[in-house]
């Protein structure tokens, strides 16, 4: 029995693409403690994850270490969000980290996990669910901690870019045991006003500070209001549940202000665009409206109408012209036709006149030359009968003459008939059956 020879290089490929294809183990939270700790001058970080049973090496590139908000060091407890695969170089198993956590929330950010997987069931980070951020907002209701940076930077964003809009401050809590119920009555209220969008914000901070946002309950009351909701929760790397909820998310709240508010200056500028190309529009329809008003003016009917008037009289001197003309043509057609129907009438009688003529004269000749070939007809036949009844036997039967018979066959010669025979003589007046007694040749 044959067996199949792989290369290394063809193994460790063929367990890597095994590994990579197992979603059981993508985007997957593990947790450990970190060992050999290398903080790359590239900006990667390589570790070790272990427990007290097991160990596997770690890697987290520096595209998400530059976001990661603590910095590991040897023995620290931590959970990472991971993909499991292999370094085909070295034909290593190895984590790739995304992101990385401190484990002292490490419960609450299973139970985050295990919450987001529930709610994203049941629809609530659906897109479809999701409502468009109006382009022209009137009225904005903004919910943020009383004081701070991020509100007055939202506060200041909303003056700067958007002043036309009504903007309705209602200061929660952001922070706290107390924060989630505060943030839900708050939302409650805004809500209630049925303004064009909420804004939910606030400034960055731990993932303690940030935790309150993480709540179900607070979740489901954004998915429940009527009126559109943004976050713009901490900073571009923190992402809670208040985010995937939301009709929109924002990195920042700054950003979350400008999101949900058009640039009055840039709507100036287009107005200013419009407005110039109405003018140039207006403008150009104004003067093509003179140059036609002008074209009018300058008709002919309309400095002298009553030169309409005769324009039309001439028209109709002319065509009643035309009609008198017509009117004399046919006149004259109409005489020609009865000259024309007289003479045809006249040649009519005459050329019937000439027919019954000559029928009469074919009949005479038909009648003369019928009458002359049954005379000539009955000439023949009579010179006809004479000849036959010269040549008629009967006729030379009654000059003594007759005709012998033998069984119905007429008799040439002596020859035919022997002493003793019947025979038949016919005479013109009848005929003798008779016996030959004796013959006698000639």
């Amino acid at each position: 029995m044959s067996r199949s020879i792989y290369s290394v290089s063809s193994l460790v490929h063929y367990l890597k693409e095994t590994i990579d294809h197992d979603m059981r183990v993508q985007a997957i939270l593990v947790q450990g403690e970190i060992s050999n700790f290398t903080n790359h001058r590239s900006g990667h970080w390589y570790f070790t994850l272990k427990d007290a049973k097991a160990r596997i090496s770690c890697v987290m590139f520096a595209s998400y270490a530059s976001r990661c908000r603590i910095l590991p060091t040897e023995g620290m407890r931590v959970i990472v969000k991971a993909s499991l695969s292999m370094y085909e170089a070295s034909g290593q198993v190895q984590l790739y980290v995304n992101q990385l956590q401190s484990d002292g929330l490490g419960d609450y950010y299973l139970q985050l996990e295990q919450l987001k997987q529930k709610l994203n069931a049941e629809g609530l980070f659906d897109p479809q669910h999701k409502k468009p951020l109006p382009a022209y907002p009137e009225h904005i209701v903004l919910i943020s901690a009383k004081e701070g940076a991020a509100v007055e930077d939202m506060r200041h964003t909303l003056a700067r870019r958007w002043p036309l809009a009504k903007v309705t401050f209602l200061p929660s809590l952001v922070q706290g045991k107390s924060a989630v119920g505060d943030l839900i009555e708050k939302l409650k209220q805004g809500d209630s006003l049925h303004p064009d969008v909420i804004l939910l914000g606030r400034g960055g901070g731990s993932i303690e500070d940030l935790w309150c946002f993480n709540d179900e309950r607070l979740a489901r009351c954004i998915y429940a209001c009527e009126s559109v909701v943004v976050s713009g929760v901490g900073h571009e790397t923190d992402t809670t549940l208040v985010d995937y909820v939301s009709d929109a998310r924002a990195a920042t709240p700054t950003a979350a202000a400008e999101l949900v508010t058009p640039d009055i200056t840039v709507i100036q500028h287009s107005l200013q665009v419009q407005r110039q190309r109405m003018y140039q529009s207006l403008n150009h329809r104004l003067t093509n409206a003179k140059r036609a008003l002008k074209q009018c003016q300058e008709y002919r009917y309309l400095q002298d109408p009553m030169l309409y008037v005769k324009d039309e009289q001439l028209r109709l001197a002319m065509m009643t012209r035309q009609l008198e003309q017509i009117t004399t043509s046919l006149a004259m057609q109409r005489q020609h036709l009865q000259d024309q129907s007289r003479r045809l009438s006249h040649s009519v009688q005459g050329y019937e006149k000439t027919l019954r003529e000559h029928y009469h004269q074919m009949v005479w000749r038909w009648r003369q030359g019928i009458e002359s070939y049954g005379v000539n007809r009955r000439k023949q036949l009579a010179a006809m009968a004479g000849l036959l009844d010269a040549y008629s036997p009967l006729k030379i039967l009654s000059r003594g003459y007759s005709v012998v018979y033998k069984q119905n066959q007429m008799v040439k010669s002596v020859n035919q008939i022997e002493p003793g025979a019947h025979i038949n003589i016919r005479m013109h007046d009848g005929i003798l059956h008779t016996k030959v007694n004796d013959k006698e040749e000639f």
